[in-house]
């Protein structure tokens, strides 16, 4: 089980539980200068610095290149979590646990693209919680403005990425009341825009969690077609030529559910991650 779930989660998935969206609003000048600098991608930051010295160490010395590796990601992972999650559980959240929604640019864009959505190009994110009522706080932040929505108009918003091939993720910022990490974003993501898939994917960080789930392939009903294929971002489907079935690596899942949305035959589901022994301990 994973141990947001066991810790926070009281019974249930923890991106579930109304207290995990929960925080003090603001704090006192002195004590924000002493708390880690989670606002303008300060996290972000940290982790891009530690990458490029992880790039330049790999060549020259290989016991330092695994060391700052296992370094940042217990950094990112202890400091600020993130999750892949399905649709579904997207909707549940903007449904019924987290208010406001409001829609607001992509950090890693426009870190990694120089790209400012607004205006003329479609925001992509979803800030989630009080945080939210003061967002002119941080105006660096939001330079590509805010947009407050509705739960219908969020559960559109990530319908509309779903289609576009994005995988949704829970972002954490700082700490709860309760002590859990801070859920206060549900991004639109795709490798390799996205720091965190990229971290994951390119060097292992493990930042970004795996899923709750596992996607499962019924190969009576697969008909072949591929069409789930180019809709994974972490390279767990490949068809089988000699089956002409779709084929997905449960050890490279991350659950996000991508590939059963395009299935057009309905062909393939999403399980319990913890229900498979060797694959609940995945993370």
């Amino acid at each position: 089980m994973l141990w947001l779930d066991e810790e926070y989660g009281e019974g249930g998935y923890w991106y579930f539980n109304p207290k995990n969206y929960a925080r003090p609003m603001y704090k006192k000048p002195k004590q924000a200068e002493e708390t880690p600098d989670v606002s303008m991608a300060g996290l972000e930051n940290t982790a891009i610095k530690g990458i490029k010295s992880i790039i330049d160490t790999k060549d020259e010395n290989e016991e330092e290149y695994r060391s700052q590796l296992e370094n940042l990601s217990f950094t990112t992972r202890e400091m600020a979590p993130s999750q892949v999650i399905p649709l579904d559980d997207a909707k549940k959240i903007v449904e019924d646990i987290a208010q406001p929604l409001v829609k607001i640019d992509c950090i890693c864009r426009r870190m990694t693209r120089a790209t400012l959505e607004g205006d003329e190009r479609p925001r992509s994110c979803l800030a989630l919680g009080v945080g939210m009522l003061s967002w002119e706080l941080t105006p660096e932040r939001y330079k590509g403005g805010v947009e407050f929505i509705s739960p219908e108009e969020a559960k559109k918003f990530l319908e509309y990425w779903n289609k576009k091939g994005m995988v949704h993720t829970i972002m954490t910022f700082g700490k709860t009341i309760e002590g859990a990490p801070y859920i206060g974003g549900l991004c639109n993501c795709d490798y390799p825009d996205c720091i965190a898939i990229r971290f994951r994917n390119d060097y292992g960080v493990k930042g970004l969690l795996k899923g709750e789930y596992v996607a499962r392939v019924d190969y009576d009903r697969c008909k072949g077609c591929g069409s789930c294929v180019s809709r994974c971002q972490f390279g767990a489907i490949k068809k089988e030529v000699t089956m002409n079935k779709a084929n997905i690596d449960m050890f490279r899942c991350f659950g996000c559910g991508l590939c059963k949305e395009a299935c057009p035959e309905s062909a393939i589901t999403l399980i319990d991650r913890n229900s498979i022994p060797l694959l609940k301990d995945e993370w």
